[in-house]
């Protein structure tokens, strides 16, 4: 490392040198001049310091990872929609029916509507039993099955043929009525057949038939089917539509996402922590076991040169630096120097001459340095 001009110009470091150099002049003058020996030694002062080292800093971070994302949702389907309806069906509607063709309205008894006395006649429905319908001056009567029934009637208006509708609809299976025009008609109840016929006269009855007195005609009359009806014969299931139901659940990953999965140490920087305590060198400790005043004297001058020569090497270590190599010999050919003043060994005239040609060489080099950065070499112990 080259000294720079400022450095150099500092008067400070060739005064030290200049100083220095006298020192170990007048040292050396005093050589010879008391012959008493005295134990001086220099004796190493130190103190104790704090070490530091420069140790890592930690921290904590989380780490993270990827997972799916899921969602539920319905499953669903569509379904057919049915409803119960009834079925129909067209039945042929039959009846059986028969009319008279006389009115019967302004008769106010069978007598007057020409009837004899038990004038009668026999009507079957189906295969019932048959029923003989008998009439007299006050009553008709019927008997079917070995039972006879009378119905009662008198002269006036209306109740002869009330009597006649009912004693004819008594009949198991009939129903019988007048009709507008005022003519007997007889309909069996289940569309059955209808069957007129004369009754044979017993002994002594002179009566005549009652079948044409009444508008009627012996003889059978069937069904006939007078219309159709729509009847429900059952029930059937029809499609009304359809519906969306739902069948059961099921998982869909709808993404990805980043989650926290733990943590993790690092390194976030540095820092300087204690590391103990260590001895350094602080100076140097003259001891004299002697009381010998010349001894004293010359061991004074010598510490005095010593002090000098520490000044010196300081201020071009402070100048120079220890980085560069020129300084470094510099200051290690100084330090020699220290080396022979600080021993306990009497000092010679040929040590002091060998210190201040090695003072004079580290002059050289320093002077040298501060201006090309080159200095001289010098020997590094005298």
């Amino acid at each position: 490392m080259a000294i720079s001009a400022a450095s150099y110009n500092q008067p400070s470091v060739p005064a030290r040198f200049q100083q220095a150099r006298q020192s170990l002049v007048t040292l050396k003058s005093t050589i010879g001049q008391s012959k008493t020996t005295e134990e001086v030694s220099f004796e190493v002062k130190r103190e104790t310091r704090i070490r530091f080292a420069t140790q890592p800093v930690y921290a904590s971070r989380p780490t993270y990872g990827m997972r799916d994302v899921y969602t539920e949702r319905d499953v669903t389907e569509d379904r057919a929609v049915y409803e119960t309806r009834p079925t129909y069906a067209d039945r042929p509607v039959y009846e059986t029916k028969l009319t008279g063709s006389r009115d019967l309205r302004g008769f106010a008894s069978a007598t007057a509507a020409g009837l004899d006395e038990k004038a009668d006649f026999s009507v079957q429905v189906g295969s019932g039993a048959a029923a003989r319908v008998q009439f007299t001056g006050s009553t008709v009567a019927v008997t079917q099955n070995g039972a006879t029934h009378n119905f009662a009637y008198t002269a006036s208006a209306g109740s002869f043929q009330s009597a006649m509708v009912a004693a004819l609809s008594s009949v198991s299976g009939l129903t019988a009525s007048l009709d507008t025009s005022g003519h007997l008609s007889l309909k069996s109840d289940n569309a059955e057949s209808l069957k007129l016929a004369e009754v044979t006269n017993e002994l002594l009855d002179l009566s005549g038939t009652a079948l044409d007195k009444l508008g009627l005609s012996a003889g059978t009359v069937n069904r006939q089917q007078t219309g159709t009806v729509r009847e429900q014969n059952g029930t059937e299931q029809v499609q009304t539509g359809t519906e969306t139901v739902i069948v059961g659940r099921e998982s869909v990953k709808t993404g990805s996402e980043r989650y926290e999965v733990g943590s993790e140490t690092y390194i976030s920087g540095s820092e300087q922590v204690e590391d103990g305590t260590e001895s350094v060198v602080t100076g140097y400790e003259r001891v004299v076991k002697t009381t010998d005043a010349s001894a004293i004297e010359r061991r004074t001058k010598q510490m005095s040169a010593r002090q000098a020569m520490v000044s010196l090497i300081k201020a071009a270590q402070n100048d120079i630096g220890s980085a560069g190599a020129v300084g470094t010999r510099i200051a290690e050919g100084l330090a020699g120097i220290i080396g022979v003043l600080g021993s306990s060994d009497p000092l010679s005239a040929d040590k002091l001459d060998t210190a201040v040609s090695n003072l004079d060489k580290a002059r050289a080099a320093y002077m040298t340095s501060a201006y090309s950065g080159s200095g001289g070499l010098f020997a590094k112990s005298v």
